[in-house]
């Protein structure tokens, strides 16, 4: 592990971030940011927002630098879960109303 990783580690740390002592995001997050992997300073809450922001987005298709191809399989595995969980919502509702005895829908 870099000194570069430790040393945002402790940072976020002490604002009540939870990373591991060989995390992986924060080291992925500093590989996605060459401009801050490279630069000297000490980190900044601007970093942390940074990362914050960058930790939301990882995986999802509005993830910075990802092709339209990726975005696109996410969004219909986004899809796919979303027409799955309408489904389960609805069964519910059918195994509600049969037991109530009421039909709103």
């Amino acid at each position: 592990m870099s000194v570069m990783v430790s040393e945002a580690i402790k940072f976020f740390r002490s604002y009540g971030v939870k990373c591991e002592d060989n995390d992986k995001m924060v080291e992925d997050w500093l590989n996605s940011n060459p401009s801050r992997k490279n630069s000297g300073e000490d980190f900044s809450e601007d970093d942390l927002y940074d990362f914050n922001d960058w930790c939301r987005w990882k995986g999802t298709t509005y993830e910075k630098g990802i092709d339209d191809q990726t975005k696109i399989e996410r969004l219909l595995e986004e899809i796919n879960e979303l027409k799955n969980e309408i489904n389960a919502l609805r069964e519910e509702n059918n195994q509600l109303e049969a037991r109530t005895g009421n039909n709103y829908f």
